[in-house]
């Protein structure tokens, strides 16, 4: 988790420019890579007879200084310059001098005009919600639904300087639950500069799977000057960003998963079940045949009792062999989603390359495989769809058709009355998908005790994805919209720390970054001559990687091997609610 720390420059100014500028250049200094300040004029947002008018009368800049400020700011070489804006004149002076993006303050959440506008800009956008209700957040949020980037959140009590029990971090929990990741999330300190909390707040912030810290500076407290309390000066500011990015760096708080030195302690103290002695072939595995031990680096995944308990195994089997999936007879179905509605190439599935629709060339690849059990095709009910159902009947493929959005669903939902062990997912984007490398996944897949298993180092379009129907049916009740069902990659991914996952070796000379997944006009014309190459040497039905790779040797496609980066919510649900 990489954390933006931003420095807050206020009113440390004292409404004095060299000040300003002189704070800009030591924090600089001391490694500040984002700053902010605070842009507005009293009368604008302020009423003349507040008690509180003549106070910010006097801190505030004038346009020109603002102009002046910023310029130096962006010329010394800070990487973010953000402003606070406190009315729309500010708004106007922070977008004339083309800051990297706005904080709107909590007061102004329900300020639909200042709110319409700053949307428009599309930059980073931080919403102050300290003393903000849920409906008040909820109403500034909307402005910037589908915007470039998502509002950021910023918890923490506005008083200088807070005291702890005001802070109540508990809330960044409670933002989570009602916004997810419609949002991010920072936190604003305002705890005494010269307090240990100052650290240790921010820290325990990290365990809240925040992105943002925004941290008070000013040159010296011992000054007293205006929003000196809650103030780090620059050698202080320096030592705390080291500390929140040591901790926060992707090796603590922040991991997603596992560290590789937990990675490390799991393969030596992982405890396998072994058998006890020999057994023969169709043999019931008892638990009087088993012993639980630790195995010393052992790569593979073990097995939970219950996967063991009654099965029949399928080879004889000496005393201390492991027991893996392999040992027994496990339903492998390769599973073949599309649907003719696509955004971005419409019909692709029915469009023709030597002779055929790109559909039928998956099925018939895919039927050349000797380890699956059964092929289904899942579609949508949609009308349009009737030609690609069409199609599977031709030949003679199962067909199952369910809701357009939960593709997991239909996935699950066609496998009821024949229940598989093992789904291989196959979009209608893969047509020219390697059955050997497939083969040698599923094998893979079962000897290592795998919940999921990809060959992510082959060309995207030629890869395989293997799933336990056991996770799918955890992902299935546990995912939090059909984001989670639709894109199971990225679930498994986003989520990887809960799985047992793996990758397939794949032979270094078939580890291209080459795309021939079809998903656009551009992908269509680069896997056609292909095709058509394949037709004339009369290997349509009989190329494999190796013609794949021969024939786009010094070939260039502009477009990105990889797939689409999508960004979805695949978080799980709370963890009192996880099924398994």
């Amino acid at each position: 988790m990489n954390v933006e720390i931003v420095a807050e420059v206020a009113n440390s100014h004292q409404g004095k420019l060299k000040i300003a500028e002189k704070i800009v250049r030591a924090f600089y200094e001391k490694g500040a890579k984002s700053i902010k300040f605070q842009i507005y004029f009293a009368e604008d947002f302020l009423t003349r007879d507040h008690t509180r008018f003549s106070h910010f009368k006097k801190q505030s800049f004038s346009e020109s200084q603002w102009e002046k400020l910023i310029k130096l700011t962006k010329k010394i070489g800070y990487e973010n310059i953000y402003a606070d804006i406190l009315g729309l004149r500010a708004f106007k002076v922070a977008k004339k001098l083309k800051i990297s993006g706005y904080k709107i303050h909590s007061t102004d959440l329900t300020n639909d005009f200042l709110l319409k506008r700053v949307a428009k800009e599309n930059k980073k956008v931080f919403l102050s919600v300290g003393g903000a209700k849920i409906t008040e957040i909820y109403h500034a949020i909307k402005f910037f639904k589908n915007k470039k980037n998502k509002p950021i959140l910023m918890h923490g009590f506005q008083s200088y300087p807070t005291k702890i029990k005001d802070t109540n971090l508990n809330n960044l929990n409670k933002l989570k639950k009602y916004f997810g990741n419609s949002c991010h999330y920072g936190f604003q300190d305002h705890v005494s500069g010269s307090s240990k909390y100052n650290l240790y707040l921010c820290l325990v912030s990290l365990g809240y799977g925040i992105q943002y810290i925004e941290k008070h500076i000013t040159f010296s407290r011992k000054e007293k000057g205006i929003d000196y309390y809650s103030s780090l000066e620059p050698l202080e500011f320096k030592n705390f960003c080291k500390v929140i990015k040591e901790t926060s760096d992707g090796n603590s708080i922040g991991i997603s998963g596992f560290s590789d030195a937990e990675d490390e302690y799991r393969k030596k103290t992982k405890k396998f079940w072994i058998l006890k002695k020999n057994l023969k072939k169709n043999s019931k595995v008892k638990f009087s045949d088993l012993d639980f031990k630790r195995i010393n680096n052992i790569n593979k995944e073990p097995l939970f009792l219950k996967e063991i308990i009654n099965r029949k195994i399928n080879q004889n089997l000496p005393k201390n062999t492991i027991i893996s999936n392999s040992h027994f007879n496990c339903k492998v179905f390769a599973m073949i989603v599309a649907r003719y509605n696509s955004k971005r190439l419409p019909g692709k599935a029915m469009l023709k390359i030597a002779n055929r629709p790109i559909l039928e060339h998956l099925f018939l690849r895919i039927k050349k495989a000797n380890s699956l059990d059964k092929i289904i095709f899942c579609t949508t009910k949609d009308k349009s769809d009737d030609v690609l159902a069409k199609l599977a009947k031709k030949n003679k493929i199962s067909v199952f058709r369910g809701e357009e959005k939960n593709v997991l669903g239909r996935m699950l939902k066609s496998t009821k009355k024949s229940i598989p062990d093992v789904m291989i997912r196959i979009t209608g984007d893969d047509i020219l998908i390697d059955i050997d490398y497939m083969e040698k996944a599923i094998d893979y897949h079962l000897s290592n005790n795998l919940d999921y298993t990809d060959h992510k180092k082959l060309p995207s379009g030629v890869e395989t994805e293997i799933f336990n129907r056991k996770i799918l049916n955890f992902i299935n009740e546990n995912a939090e919209d059909n984001s989670g069902t639709e894109y199971l990659t990225y679930y498994i991914k986003d989520n990887e720390q809960y799985f047992r996952t793996g990758s397939a070796t794949v032979e270094k000379k078939h580890q291209k970054n080459i795309r021939l997944t079809i998903d656009s006009r551009k992908d269509y014309r680069f896997v056609k001559p292909f095709l058509k190459k394949m037709q004339i040497k009369n290997k349509l039905l009989t190329y494999n990687i190796d013609d794949i790779i021969s024939f786009y040797r010094g070939k260039k496609n502009s477009q990105k091997a990889n797939k689409r980066k999508i960004e979805i919510n695949t978080k799980l649900k709370k963890y009192s609610h996880l099924k398994l």
